[in-house]
């Protein structure tokens, strides 16, 4: 190893990505966030059917229950459709924390969690409780507009944040005892009662999560714009004329100017001059 390659660093020290705008993500979320609560409205309808219609049972031919039919194939397009949802409401949405979590970063400060922490712990038993709420609104709080107004936001997450997390949570909850009690063939009633729950709840988180995603977008894109602003522009530069060194020798003249000079009048002292020129 050359004493040159020992005075290098083992790894190039790591640098943040640049701001990069989240606002095609967040648009893909909330239409995500709009379709699922859409089908869980839906699904309700399914669920107070399923209250009063006895199921289809096996070996039973459509024609002798057609309204169970009907709320077999109503709860089994539904509920695909809404797996389908789910799953790339998810996979948006990391992308999306993701995105915007770095982007605190490029806005020269700290979070409170790693990127890669704020959407893994979502994975983790026990903290996904509580710590993918706590990266969310640190993001929140550090995408804070700055300027001369900045004044007028507030530091605290607003309420809806809380909101959105307790409705998550709580139609989360609702959802596992509802597929626990489908398993065990609870009775219609209230196998109903708790699906109806369910749909509610997360209806609600749905709402609830579009305002949260919105107000992140649009602080961290007016804390870039001001950022922006605020940039002062680069300094003219001039170009400097070298000065020659001091012991240069002195430019050569033109080539047409060499020889062209008018020769020096000189005195004859040689005595032969014209007789002419001694006449009166």
């Amino acid at each position: 190893m050359t004493y040159a390659q020992f005075q290098q660093p083992p790894y190039a020290p790591y640098q943040h990505k640049p701001y990069e705008s989240a606002n095609t993500r967040a648009r893909i979320v909330t239409i995500l966030l709009i379709v699922g609560a859409v089908i869980s409205l839906l699904t309700i309808p399914s669920h107070v059917l399923d209250m009063y219609v006895h199921p289809l049972t096996e070996g039973q031919e459509v024609s002798d229950n057609p309204g169970g039919f009907l709320s077999l194939a109503l709860t089994a397009v539904l509920g695909l459709a809404m797996i389908a949802v789910y799953i790339a409401t998810v996979v948006v949405f990391l992308m999306w924390l993701y995105r915007v979590s770095n982007n605190v970063a490029a806005f020269g400060k700290t979070t409170q969690h790693s990127s890669g922490w704020a959407v893994g712990s979502f994975f983790v038993p026990i903290m996904n409780l509580f710590v993918p709420y706590q990266a969310v609104k640190d993001i929140w709080q550090k995408s804070e507009p700055s300027g001369d107004d900045s004044f007028s936001y507030s530091v605290s997450a607003p309420g809806f944040f809380a909101a959105w997390w307790g409705f998550w949570i709580a139609s989360n909850v609702a959802g596992q005892a509802y597929f626990r009690m489908a398993m065990a063939e609870a009775p219609p009633e209230a196998l109903g009662i708790v699906g109806i729950l369910s749909e509610i709840l997360s209806i609600a988180a749905a709402l609830f999560a579009i305002q949260v995603v919105k107000d992140i977008d649009r602080r961290q894109h007016e804390r870039a714009r001001s950022l922006t602003q605020s940039v002062p522009p680069p300094p003219p530069v001039f170009a400097e004329q070298e000065s020659p060194p001091l012991n240069a020798a002195p430019p050569a003249k033109p080539a047409e100017a060499v020889g062209l000079e008018e020769p020096a009048e000189t005195t004859d002292l040689s005595g032969s001059a014209d007789p002419s020129s001694f006449r009166s």
